[in-house]
């Protein structure tokens, strides 16, 4: 944490209850914000009719609406895989650290509780700015999947920051990350007109460089950071393989989520994702065998594995054969490897620090994925105009050439780039705040300072430390090694 909780001497206030100081009244705001700003969605509410008795009484009697496949609780089950992407899938991806296993899978928890709530708020914000009048966001099974895309960035970003924040920090950076990635999204889709369906360019490519702005912003260098801190473990990197096997899985629901009105394209975008990851899957190792030689990177296969599913999300809706899917899908597991094999080492050395690298897994796959689509309007009107309208999102309005597309799409591209790096400069310069705790750089990457561990052996800075200020009371005899 801060300056006084280093090498046995005890924490300062700040540092040990500024989490709950800043947590409880952004909670209660958000509070009040959300019963401002959310409502339910007139079909999730009951149907009540009211007659009147013989004997003069009201009687009210609720309507039972039975399911069926065309109503909506069915797309729960898409909302679930989605769901589980984000807390499962990342959570056991952000084990890989040898000491910061609890700190990866716990606030990674904490960033979903934390933005499923603070989204639909945000989503009101954003289209009230927008539109010049008060909206509020109903809450609805759609409302939910596309709050887990708005989390999923976060998450992405949290992989770039990976270890570097303290909790406060974390809170902050949920409130501000959101809102500023739903803006983006509103200029890409109601003012740009360009559609990205599975988040090539507005999830992945936003969340990678949003989060490697923030650590730049932030001042954090690889150099810096003490070497045995970022290693990993067999069980850990096992661990971490358990949530790309989960991310693997459901990634084509992830894609196809937000696409329930529409059967035939959400089985269009179910299909391409399913033949890109799995082309991906393939090619990561094979080139990562290539790369070491005959032996395998489980890094590289953690992450590069699941680049298909990245690089065809922007392009997936389109009506490409399968063989264009495969081939999409196994340029993103070639590029992905060599780029956690040569470009991340190559970045950090620039001062670049990624600590989980993502943008190897998330930004250039996600900004190729963008680039492959843009491509696709300017070689195919017809196909780009299908899938265009027939998403969930329209444009009829829009009356261009497959030209004029292409350089719209183009710009979608710059400015979500634009509104990434820079709006993750300044949130990292903002939680530098002296009103927020933060981490020393020999504390980064460890969770002692952070949870209550009983092997205290496993701390790799050594020594008997003196554990936060709670702590220390129970345990006044203990003194620096």
């Amino acid at each position: 944490m801060g300056k006084k909780s280093m090498q046995g001497e005890e924490a300062g206030f700040l540092d040990t209850y500024g989490f709950p100081l800043w947590l409880y009244p952004v909670t209660c705001i958000m509070i009040v914000l959300f019963a401002i700003c959310t409502e339910w969605d007139a079909s999730a509410t009951d149907i009540v009719t009211s007659t009147q008795s013989d004997a003069g009484f009201t009687i009210h009697e609720r309507t039972v609406v039975k399911t069926t496949m065309d109503s909506p609780i069915m797309t729960y089950a898409m909302y679930m895989d989605a769901t589980a992407m984000c807390v499962l899938g990342f959570g056991f991806l952000y084990a890989f650290s040898k000491y910061y296993v609890w700190g990866g899978v716990g606030f990674n928890f904490f960033i979903c509780g934390f933005c499923f709530l603070w989204v639909p708020v945000c989503q009101c914000l954003v289209k009230s700015m927008f539109e010049g009048h008060f909206e509020t966001t109903k809450i609805n099974l759609e409302t939910m999947v596309s709050s887990n895309y708005v989390t999923a960035a976060v998450l992405i970003s949290f992989g770039a920051f990976y270890g570097f924040v303290s909790p406060t920090q974390l809170v902050v950076i949920s409130i501000l990350e959101p809102f500023v990635m739903l803006v983006n999204e509103h200029i890409v889709f109601h003012i740009i007109h360009v559609q990205d369906a599975g988040g090539s360019m507005v999830t992945h490519m936003f969340g990678a460089y949003f989060g490697v702005a923030l650590v730049f912003g932030l001042g954090v260098k690889s150099k810096h950071l003490p070497g045995k801190q970022r290693n990993t473990t067999y069980f850990s990197d096992m661990g971490a393989m358990i949530g790309t096997i989960v991310l693997w899985l459901f990634w084509p629901s992830f894609n196809a989520a937000l696409l329930y009105n529409d059967v035939t394209i959400q089985g269009r975008v179910i299909g391409n994702t399913y033949l890109a990851i799995s082309a991906s899957c393939v090619t990561a190792f094979a080139t990562t065998t290539l790369i070491h030689r005959g032996k395998m990177e489980m890094i590289e296969i953690q992450n590069a594995t699941l680049a298909g599913g990245v690089i065809i999300g922007t392009i997936c809706t389109f009506l490409i054969d399968p063989w264009v899917a495969v081939l999409i899908g196994g340029i993103g597991g070639v590029i992905s490897t060599m780029g956690y094999g040569y470009l991340h080492p190559f970045f950090e050395s620039l001062g670049f620090t990624d600590s989980a690298g993502v943008q190897m897994l998330h930004g250039i796959p996600g900004l190729l994925g963008a680039l492959f689509a843009a491509l696709a309007t300017l070689a195919d009107n017809t196909n780009y105009m299908y899938s265009y309208h027939t998403q969930w999102h329209t444009s009829e309005e829009c009356d261009r050439n497959r030209g004029q597309q292409f350089g719209y799409h183009l710009a979608a591209i710059m400015i979500s780039l634009a509104i990434s790096m820079i709006t993750g400069l300044i949130t990292g310069l903002l939680i530098k705040m002296p009103c927020v705790p933060y981490v020393e750089r020999e504390d980064m990457l460890i969770d002692h300072d952070f949870w209550h561990i009983h092997d205290k052996h496993h701390d790799p800075r050594g020594g008997k430390r003196k554990e936060r200020s709670v702590v220390v009371e129970n345990n006044s005899a203990e003194t620096k090694a």
